[in-house]
């Protein structure tokens, strides 16, 4: 019984130690400079390949704003994003940045730390109907409108797409298919024989393009793809399957090293650009904000541009395979 009082003890005290460790690095005790400001970021997914950029750019600013950046990544899980932005607001930061897994999830917990007095803003992925002081994101839509104006004219009009959507629910998987589909309307004579979800991930975007080449037992003309990863993916199941990736209009986004490589080597067509500047212009912003300055607008939106070899040099991350 004594024991058994004892291990109890240790754990509790185990638990009080680390929870002040934690709030030692929260509040910078011994590092942070007097009056520096804190601010938490609520990342959905660091490992996911543009937010790792996102994330190595976000840190960056904030080491040129003289902030304290604490990163709680939520590894795609909303209820532990919900967590993650609670715990954030217990540590007592200034501010938070939070893209949120889908526009639903992270509005409650958005919603209690605005009520205790936390200001949020989103950037990347937008929240409905949630408290957030001001967004910073990609115009979305319009990129989706983009994609198939190229798709029309790299077909004349006329041709079967395969779509893979990102993460549903996802503001930008929502607004890609929207601008998409709207612009469609205006060429007839193409016509998606599959439409299904890859994620986001490159694996999945594998396993759905290899349906999907069943599906249609290789009857298509291109493949849309609503970020590079699941290009990847794609192109992997097309490569398999036999089919010449010249035969068929291939097109990503997000304009990654991987995607930016795959259409200087010819395996696709285009990627659009998802900018990278959307990370440090909302740390920028938040800060300004929480020195007294209201943003000009709330929702702010970056333009997504189209990538193809005739302009690789303009993509956010041509400086990394400029040497490949």
């Amino acid at each position: 019984m004594k024991k058994s009082k004892m291990v109890v003890v240790t754990v509790c005290i185990m638990a009080l130690l680390f929870s002040a460790a934690v709030l030692g690095f929260a509040r910078g005790d011994g590092e942070e400079e007097e009056g520096q400001l804190v601010i938490g970021f609520d990342a959905f997914n660091v490992s996911m390949t543009w937010m790792k950029f996102a994330h190595d750019a976000m840190v960056e600013e904030a080491k040129r704003l003289g902030v304290k950046l604490i990163v709680l990544d939520a590894e795609n899980e909303a209820s532990r994003q919900a967590s993650n932005m609670e715990d954030l607001v217990a540590l007592g930061v200034d501010g938070i940045v939070a893209n949120p897994i889908d526009v639903d999830s992270l509005t409650p917990a958005i919603n209690k730390a605005a009520s205790e007095g936390v200001a949020v803003a989103t950037f990347d992925r937008a929240a409905k109907a949630a408290d957030y002081v001001f967004y910073v994101g990609c115009d979305d839509v319009q990129g989706g409108r983009l994609v198939a104006d190229f798709v029309a004219d790299k077909l004349g009009g006329n041709g079967k797409i395969i779509l893979l959507t990102g993460t549903p629910g996802s503001s930008p998987a929502r607004d890609r298919s929207t601008g998409f589909f709207e612009q469609l309307e205006k060429y007839p004579g193409l016509e998606v024989v599959f439409n299904q979800t890859g994620e986001f991930w490159r694996e999945k975007g594998m396993q759905v393009m290899e349906d999907a080449i069943t599906a249609t037992r290789g009857d298509f003309d291109a493949v849309v793809c609503q970020n590079d990863d699941m290009m990847m993916g794609a192109i992997q199941a097309i490569q398999t399957a036999g089919i010449d990736v010249n035969d068929v209009v291939i097109t990503g986004y997000d304009g990654v090293p991987d995607g930016l490589r795959a259409v200087r080597d010819g395996l696709a067509d285009c990627t659009l650009q998802y900018p990278i500047g959307q990370a440090p212009e909302v740390l920028k912003r938040l800060v300004k904000y929480l020195e007294g300055e209201s943003p000009a607008e709330k929702d702010f939106e970056m333009s997504p541009w189209i990538i193809t070899k005739e302009n690789l040099d303009t993509g956010d991350f041509y400086s990394l395979i400029a040497d490949d």
